[in-house]
Formats: C-alpha cells, sequence, structure tokens
C-alpha cells in the first residue's frame, strides 16, 4: 500500500501516529512515521467478519505478541479456501491504543459480489490467522431464501459453547447475537462449570477498560466460540451485561458488588470494548448501533438498541408489580430510534420485517397479574402499544420479533398490549446459550436453589396464563434459526447441552410456521 493509500485508509482520515494526526504531518512536509509490518505475533482470538453487505463486509482481528506499539499485517480475501483466487490484498494496522485489535471494512463493486462465498486471513510475516469464510448478502431483487440465526446469553460460568460449535455447521446466511455476549460479573458461583477470575478482585467483575478488554479475551478464548465467527458473518447488539446488569440509560443497576469507578465511566469502558472486539460499526458519530440490513425481498433486519436511550425502569426487580406500565409514558427506544423505526419499517419493501432487539415484546404475566419483567417492553407498554399501533395504522405486515435476555425459548402472538386476542405480529425468543435456565435459576424465600424437577410445574403455569404464547421451554439452552420465504416464515428451535461437560448433541426442541399476511404462529 502506497504512501497515498495508507493516508486514505487512515480511520476516517484520523489515524493517530505518535499522538500526531496523520494530516498534520502532511502540513509540516514531512512523512509520517512508517509502522513497522509484524515479523511474529499471536491471533489467540481468532478472527471474525461482520456487518455485511452485497457487496462489504467488516473483518476483525486482535494481533498478539508483536511488540509495543502499532503494526502492519497483512490481509486477503479468496474466492477459495486456498487462496488461489485471491481479490485482496491489503496491509492494514493492528492499533496499540485498541489492545492490538484490527478491523476494517472492505468494500467495492470490483472487488465483492453480492450472495458469494469469500475466504479471509491475516499475516505477519512469521504467522498467520485462520482462514475465515464469509458470504456478502443477497442482492435486493433475490427471491431466495434468507436464513437468519440467533442467540444471546453466552455467561462464560454457567456452561460450554458446545451450540456455537453445532451453529457453525448450519447452513445460514447471517449469525445475529442479541445481546449479553459477555458477563460483567459471575452471577451463577454455586454452580460454576469454568471459573471466571477477571477483575480487581478476581472476582470475575470488571469495570476499568483494561478489565473489559481481558474479559473479551477470555469469552474468545473458547474455540467454539471462535469456530462460530470463523464460519459465518455476524451482527450483534448490546444488552445490559456488556455494561452492568438491569441498566437503562444514564441510570446504573443494582447489582455492582463493589463500585470501584462512577457508573458512567464503566459504561463507557464498556461500549469501548464492546466496540474494539466486535466485527461491527457505530452508524455515524457517537454509540449508536441501532440499524436495518436488506437481504434479498425476502428479509429485511432491523436492530433495536433498548438499553442506551430508555427510562429507567419502574421497578428494577424481576417479579414486582409495575402498576403504571400501561399509563405512564416511559422512553423505551427514545425518540430518535423509535422514529426511525416506526420510519423505517413503514418504507421497507421486504416480505418479512425481522427485527432483532434485546428483551420481549410479548407480555408475560405471572398468575397473580403481575408482570414477570418489567425491564422488558411490560414495563414501557405505552410505548409498545404507540409502536404496535403504528404497524395497524400503516398497514405494516409481517413483521416477526427476534429476543433474547429471559433465558427461555419461546414463540407466540404479538397483541396491541402484548398480549392479544389480537395479533399484529409475531415473536421468536431464543433460549440463553449457557445463562442459567428458569428451570435452574430458580430460588426459593430463602434464595436456596430449587431443583428442577420441583420448580417445572410452577413455570409451567406461566403458559397457562399467557395464552398469547404458543410454546414455551424453559429449561433448555441453544439457539433459534428463522428461514424468510416468500410466503412464509419457517423457525427451528435447537436445543444443545452446556453442562456439566462439552457436548455438540443437538436436538430440535420445536418448529414453527407464520403463514405471509396472517401474524400468527403455527406450532408444526
Amino acid at each position: 500500500m502506497d504512501r497515498r493509500e495508507f493516508l486514505r485508509r487512515g480511520a476516517a482520515g484520523a489515524l493517530i501516529l505518535g499522538g500526531v494526526p496523520v494530516d498534520a504531518w502532511a502540513r509540516r512536509g514531512r512523512r509520517p512515521p512508517a509502522i513497522p509490518f509484524a515479523r511474529e505475533g499471536a491471533f489467540a482470538e481468532g478472527i471474525a467478519a461482520g456487518a455485511p453487505k452485497p457487496r462489504g463486509i467488516i473483518l476483525w482481528t486482535r494481533l498478539d505478541g508483536a511488540g509495543a506499539g502499532d503494526r502492519r499485517l497483512r490481509l486477503e480475501v479468496a474466492r477459495d479456501r486456498e487462496f488461489r483466487r485471491t481479490v485482496l490484498r491489503r496491509d492494514v494496522v493492528a492499533r496499540a491504543a485498541a489492545d492490538g485489535t484490527v478491523k476494517v471494512r472492505v468494500e467495492g463493486r470490483r472487488l465483492l459480489a453480492p450472495g458469494e462465498e469469500y475466504f479471509y486471513r491475516f499475516e505477519t510475516r512469521s504467522s498467520h490467522s485462520p482462514v475465515g469464510r464469509f458470504k456478502t448478502l443477497l442482492p435486493p431483487d433475490s427471491r431466495q431464501p434468507v436464513r437468519i440465526a440467533f442467540f444471546s446469553c453466552q455467561d462464560w460460568q454457567a456452561g460450554w459453547y458446545g451450540a456455537h460449535r453445532v451453529l457453525a455447521g448450519e447452513d445460514v446466511d447471517l449469525v445475529v447475537c442479541l445481546g449479553d455476549y459477555v458477563y460483567e460479573r459471575n452471577f451463577y458461583e454455586s454452580t460454576p462449570v469454568r471459573r471466571d477470575t477477571l477483575g480487581a478482585n478476581r472476582d470475575g467483575e470488571v469495570q476499568t477498560l483494561d478489565e473489559w478488554r481481558a474479559k473479551y479475551r477470555l469469552y474468545k478464548s473458547d474455540a467454539d466460540l471462535r469456530a462460530l465467527h470463523e464460519a459465518h458473518p455476524f451482527v450483534a447488539i448490546w444488552d445490559d451485561h456488556e455494561v452492568e446488569d438491569n441498566y437503562a440509560g444514564a441510570v446504573q443497576g443494582l447489582k455492582t458488588q463493589q463500585r470501584r469507578i462512577p457508573f458512567l465511566q464503566r459504561r463507557a469502558n464498556g461500549w469501548r470494548a464492546w466496540d474494539e472486539y466486535m466485527p461491527f460499526e457505530f452508524v455515524g458519530r457517537g454509540t449508536r448501533i441501532y440499524r436495518n440490513f436488506r437481504i434479498g425481498r425476502n428479509a429485511e433486519l432491523f436492530l433495536l438498541d433498548q438499553r442506551q436511550y430508555r427510562d429507567d425502569q419502574c421497578t428494577d426487580t424481576t417479579g414486582s408489580p409495575c402498576p403504571d406500565a400501561e399509563t405512564k409514558p416511559r422512553k423505551y427506544l427514545g425518540d430518535a430510534q423509535k422514529a426511525w423505526f416506526k420510519r423505517s419499517l413503514q418504507g421497507s419493501g421486504a416480505r418479512w420485517k425481522m427485527v432483532g432487539n434485546q428483551l420481549m415484546i410479548m407480555s408475560l404475566d405471572a398468575p397473580n397479574g403481575n408482570t414477570l419483567n418489567a425491564d422488558s417492553w411490560d414495563g414501557y407498554g405505552v410505548e409498545r402499544r404507540e409502536v404496535l399501533e403504528h404497524f395497524v395504522d400503516k398497514g405494516i405486515r409481517d413483521v416477526a420479533f427476534m429476543a433474547g435476555d429471559i433465558h427461555l425459548f419461546g414463540a407466540g402472538d404479538v397483541g396491541i398490549d402484548g398480549r392479544g386476542p389480537e395479533s399484529v405480529a409475531t415473536e421468536f425468543v431464543c433460549g440463553s446459550t449457557t445463562s442459567l435456565s428458569p428451570a435452574e435459576g430458580a430460588r426459593d424465600e430463602y434464595d436456596a436453589p430449587i431443583p428442577p424437577e420441583l420448580a417445572q410445574p410452577a413455570l409451567d403455569q406461566v403458559r397457562h396464563f399467557n395464552p398469547h404464547v404458543r410454546h414455551a421451554d424453559q429449561g433448555a439452552h441453544g439457539y433459534a434459526i428463522a428461514e424468510a420465504r416468500e410466503r412464509e416464515l419457517l423457525v427451528r428451535f435447537v436445543a444443545v447441552p452446556t453442562a456439566p461437560a462439552r457436548s455438540t448433541e443437538a436436538r430440535t426442541l420445536a418448529r414453527f410456521r407464520v403463514a405471509a399476511g396472517t401474524p400468527r404462529v403455527e406450532v408444526l
């Protein structure tokens, strides 16, 4: 890469070398200091491809052990795994200020074609990364089916990532993480499958930027998670544990064990580390993650942010009543994001509008009539009603929500108040990858664990009091795959054991169908 290309491809023209912006060196009539090519180094956290377009992709890795300061690497992209048909060779920079991570967008009509498979790798002079694979998105006029996999809640201590190894072998166009890619502290001290000893107190709780970076390195040290990233393009949204359990905007959560720095600094650190370690990019300036991806004629994916812009919850304790949830306006998406969401859905020309959000939009009520989770859309009923009434008023059809967070598998119909009996959309909730399910995490009034076989009868009552929920499984772990076709949406729930040992024995939990134009879930 020559000097002109190097300057053009610096981080939006503002790459910092030795603390001096590149254009400042140019004004002085001097060349910027050369960034040395890495002679050696390791790629322990693997590689990843993300935020795909029909002719674009973001490629990510992290270089370790190459010495202090920035280092250049060689990136190669090819049409074959053996790299005989290379379409791109480019030097990229692993930046010390970003913990040695590399994140580069490869894009162009002459480089990538829509709906095609490519392979990529990074190299130093003496080492190379694993080979990754990605597929560009289908062009807007394609009628091919679109397969989107989604997962959430992969607590390190709670179990093994065998589900990721299975998902790596699935035939999908895109993998979506709906949040809780990492956990800011240990929540399962009594039942750890493997131990997280990060943080100043070696208790897994991270707050500083260096601690957050170590957390991502720990999670990405898992071979099954790396295999998933090597196999498929990836997009992600954050939920609460990428910062702090149940936080809301600028309001801290309530479960930090020992606060060592102010909450807003912890939040900034968590968001920065997420940005450094995800093959994703903020939209525009700031920390906006909500955006959309058009995938052929059959699907458009909308990703939401239900943490950054919301008002505080009416309660921060799951299971407590929220009596004014349906009458008191509370911001959930925030004004700008809500307007974008309503406008974008209305303008979408795709058959299926797939909404990736962190928390359930279906209501989930306890037998006593209280909402079970006021942290979800249930605690923001006025805004939920406004959004869903917009669907009706503007004739927006074939909307399917994808949710995580709650550690159960669920599918059902979405009424104006989240209940029904009318339905204006459908929802599919993926169970957690590893985090304890409701059956596993049930506790009595003395905070003692309740055996799953004793907890299950009480959990089954929830289904009885929520008839709009067509399916619920509160004990399994795994992922979900939605296949968007011209006349139907097919969804499959897949379960993979997480403990006590690593397993890749997958089983289909349930299958569903939604007919185009009919917002009702059919259990197959």
